[in-house]
């Protein structure tokens, strides 16, 4: 398995035997070891590529015991420990579709491997989900009258600084909220916020909402915490009976946004399966911008459950192409 300097760590057989090596916990025989891989590695392969990390300093040792060759660690393994500030793991999420070049070899499922389990850990500091929020805030705009831009903007801001609304929703009716969340509930943009009067959550279709006035200065003190609004817009989904609990298959997490602006996933659950593929899940609520969103991360996902949604969302796409020829077309 001789390697050229520079064509040695895209060597995938390589790559395999020293990503295996340095996951070792415990002394292990060389024979044992080639028992592990099914592509025929031989001893003298995972010598080589012992031999390349022993120039690292690295604590496995090969020697004979009782007629074998046994690999030893002399010492703990030492770890690589690097702090990163906020603009440092931007900039290195930003190289993320890069990397790409080299999806499908081994050393690229090492790093991307890490690089899932850190973006799962710190998902506020998610740069792909920030920028998807951007764009489907434009979206969004482009959806609402010019006249309702302003209302919408000031209602993200009063939610994001923790301020008081004055909603004016008709005829001399106005009424005071603390906001909570802007969300699709049967297709329709809404706000969900509590009355500072009665204290109890209430849900405002923003097309009723005529005009809005922040209060940055106030005494109130929220009633509800997230988790408890979570759970009124659940239950006010499961009224009407359109939430589903929907499972994908995401083969490029670090591409898409699993949180899209104005959409509630609740109760959401990540793992991963033998292949290193993430399985995603969450609470939906089963309507035309559910599809819409699905269909902006289409390449990098699959419905894996329910059936009903996978076929209601081929359904969807089939009569969006029917009915644009000229796209279908092109």
């Amino acid at each position: 398995m001789t390697s050229s300097n520079n064509s040695k760590l895209l060597n995938n057989k390589f790559w395999k035997i020293l990503a295996t090596l340095d996951s070792l916990n415990q002394d292990v025989s060389l024979s044992e070891l080639c028992h592990h891989f099914s592509d025929g590695t031989k001893e003298e392969d995972i010598l080589e590529v012992l031999a390349f990390m022993r120039k690292f300093d690295f604590p496995l040792k090969a020697h004979k015991r009782e007629g074998k060759t046994w690999l030893t660690f002399e010492r703990k393994k030492s770890r690589i420990s690097m702090e990163l500030s906020l603009s440092e793991w931007l900039s290195l999420q930003a190289h993320f579709p890069l990397l790409d070049s080299y999806k499908g070899r081994e050393v690229y499922n090492t790093l991307a491997t890490r690089l899932k389990r850190i973006e799962a850990r710190h998902p506020e500091f998610d740069l792909y989900r920030i920028l998807e929020e951007e764009d489907q805030l434009n979206r969004v705009h482009d959806l609402i009258p010019q006249n309702k831009e302003q209302t919408l903007s000031d209602i993200n801001e009063a939610i994001l600084h923790g301020e008081l609304l004055y909603l004016k929703t008709g005829e001399d009716s106005t009424t005071e909220v603390y906001a909570h969340k802007v969300v699709f509930l049967e297709g329709v943009l809404s706000l969900i916020a509590e009355d500072t009067n009665d204290r109890c959550l209430v849900c405002l279709d923003f097309d009723q909402i005529e005009s809005c006035y922040r209060v940055a200065d106030h005494r109130y003190k929220p009633n509800f915490v997230g988790q408890e609004v979570d759970d009124f817009i659940m239950a006010m989904r499961s009224i009407t009976g359109n939430e589903e609990r929907l499972v994908l298959r995401i083969s490029a997490p670090e591409k898409i946004n699993l949180k899209p602006q104005f959409h509630f996933m609740g109760s959401p659950y990540v793992t991963t399966n033998t292949e290193g593929e993430f399985i995603w899940a969450a609470s939906v609520e089963v309507s035309e911008e559910l599809f819409k969103w699905i269909e902006s991360i289409k390449d990098e996902v699959e419905i894996l459950d329910p059936q009903e949604i996978k076929q209601e969302f081929e359904d969807y796409l089939k009569n969006k192409t029917q009915s644009d020829p000229l796209k279908k077309a092109s």
